[in-house]
């Protein structure tokens, strides 16, 4: 059984963490030359020459923790080599996460650089930004991204993109921070060359004017491979489910905006028509969540709280049904790995899921307001959905630029940009 969620991370202070071994430091004068992604005599890892090397690209994200910005991150990662693109993943959060070392194996570096003491971050990410000289820098923090990004155009970064994963930034809609979100937009519109959302939904967020060309669309995506490989059956007989009944999915992680709790008021809606029915959740970050509201879930036998799992493919293939009740999201990339495999999805009805739904088939959009017995209805509708439109979904899903080889070169064609200037 996988664990339960990752252990609590070990936190640095902000001089240790720009101590640490193995950060990032740019090739100092006298230096022998070192290949990307090795290591110098002292343990600092060496940064490819502009010349004739590979574009360097820094992102600066929270942390490196299991989620659908951070896996699709990876994907890219594993997808173009170093050789090519230098990656360089900065957190700020005061902990690295635990894909961390996932990034290093994929060719990437990792270090930290915590937003505490805010004060001071905007001048510490000039310094770092100055000393690292990266070609392009990718910030992943939401509107926030205009502090970092205004550093990088002091400090003299030619391509600058905030990438926007959420239709918002989960923060209470106060007079104060109605008025520091036009703030960041305000300064966002001056220091980025680009701003890509997910969806046109956390595009939009950013609140860019309607001809303005560097607000554009550009979605995550999906790796095909990672959900490959399991069979209903085999599936099945891993999570001790029968083959005869509904089961219902979720994917995700603890946190308020996921809403997790619903899922087992819609199971038990469910139960009432389907009494044999089952609800697997996967997903870090313990199950408190769940069991603080009903605590009786974690005695049923027909719900299984599994967790952490290192790979999605068995909750995929076991599952007839996908549900995500969020609050709030992006472009969910469980959304994509489901409908790759053939399972259909019922998701809330955010801006940016219904925007999703009119582009691919198989997302059915439902309103928490309609209760836990319309959510329940329509899961057992879709979970009945016949083998071969499950097949027919996945192979749109497959031919879609939904992939992550359609993604990956989008990606390619901006950071290469950089390169033909210069």
């Amino acid at each position: 059984m996988a664990s339960l969620g990752p252990a609590k991370p070990r936190r640095l202070s902000d001089g240790q963490a720009r101590s640490a071994p193995g950060q990032l430091r740019d090739t100092r004068p006298g230096d022998p030359p070192v290949p990307p992604g090795s290591r110098r005599a002292d343990g600092t890892l060496g940064v490819p020459s502009r010349a004739g090397g590979p574009v360097r690209v820094v992102h600066v994200m929270g942390c490196l923790d299991r989620g659908g910005i951070e896996t699709s991150s990876l994907d890219i990662c594993r997808t173009i080599p170093q050789s090519e693109i230098f990656q360089t993943f900065v957190t700020v959060a005061g902990w690295e996460g635990t894909l961390a070392d996932d990034f290093r194996a994929a060719g990437a570096a990792v270090t930290q650089l915590p937003v505490n003491p805010k004060h001071s971050f905007p001048l510490r990410m000039w310094r770092y930004l100055r000393s690292s000289q990266p070609d392009v820098v990718v910030s992943h923090i939401s509107l926030t991204s205009a502090l970092v990004l205004l550093a990088a155009r002091a400090g003299g970064v030619p391509t600058r993109i905030a990438r926007l994963s959420s239709e918002g930034d989960g923060r209470p809609d106060t007079r104060r921070r109605r008025a520091q979100r036009a703030l960041l937009r305000r300064l966002l519109s001056h220091a980025a060359t680009d701003v890509l959302g997910v969806t046109a939904a956390s595009r939009d967020f950013a609140a860019g004017r309607p001809d303005d060309q560097r607000y554009r669309v550009l979605p995550n995506g999906v790796a095909i491979g990672r959900i490959d490989g399991w069979d209903q059956q085999s599936a099945r007989r891993h999570w001790g489910l029968p083959l005869d009944v509904p089961v219902f999915g979720y994917i995700g992680r603890a946190a308020p905006e996921k809403n997790r709790q619903f899922l087992i008021e819609v199971h038990r809606a469910a139960c009432e028509v389907q009494p044999q029915a089952r609800l697997l959740i996967a997903g870090p970050g313990g199950t408190a969540d769940i069991t603080g509201v009903h605590p009786e879930a974690a005695g049923d036998a027909r719900i299984i709280l599994a967790g952490e799992v290192d790979e999605v493919a068995s909750v995929l293939a076991a599952s007839d049904v996908l549900l995500l009740p969020s609050i709030r999201e992006g472009l969910p990339g469980v959304v994509l790995e489901a409908l790759a495999a053939g399972v259909p999805v019922v998701t809330t009805d955010l801006p940016t899921l219904v925007e999703v739904a009119t582009l691919v088939e198989g997302v059915v959009p439902a309103s928490l307001t309609a209760g836990a017995d319309a959510w329940a209805a329509i899961a057992l509708r879709q979970a009945e959905m016949p083998a071969e439109q499950r097949q027919a979904l996945s192979r749109s899903l497959r031919s879609s630029h939904f992939t992550v080889e359609h993604v990956v070169q989008e990606w390619r064609r901006l950071w290469q940009r950089t390169a033909s200037r210069s």
